[in-house]
């Protein structure tokens, strides 16, 4: 993977993470696409599921009622890595974080379920 999350010297993290299984909608210049967010954090995001886009590709990301233009900066097994554009507001980051809070109270296989849901392996 390359340094999406990381800053220079060592490799540690410049804004926190949360692991968050929401949906998020992507749109590139070929058309939008739902997949799993990952996880978030101010100035990126990890996406998950099929058809991800390329390493390079410039997109709108929609999560809830939070936009945020961003590059893929490294895409392989069935993941990819956004850097935003410009830092999330922190309003918009703290929406994500309440909404992140309540996902993780749901139980495991409704989580699961939800999962498969967004990439298509289930309906």
């Amino acid at each position: 993977m390359s340094a999406f999350g990381k800053c220079e010297g060592g490799g540690r993290r410049s804004a926190s993470r949360s692991s968050a299984p929401l949906m998020a909608v992507f749109t590139t210049l070929t058309g939008s696409q739902s997949a799993i967010l990952a996880d978030v954090s101010s100035t990126g995001a990890r996406l998950r599921g099929a058809g991800l886009p390329k390493m390079g590709e410039e997109l709108m990301l929609s999560i809830e009622t939070v936009q945020a233009f961003g590059m893929v900066v490294w895409s392989e097994n069935g993941e990819c890595g956004i850097a935003f554009e410009v830092p999330l507001p922190r309003e918009d980051e703290e929406t994500l974080r309440q909404r992140v809070s309540l996902v993780r109270g749901l139980p495991p296989d409704i989580q699961a379920a939800f999962d498969n849901w967004v990439v298509g392996r289930s309906r």
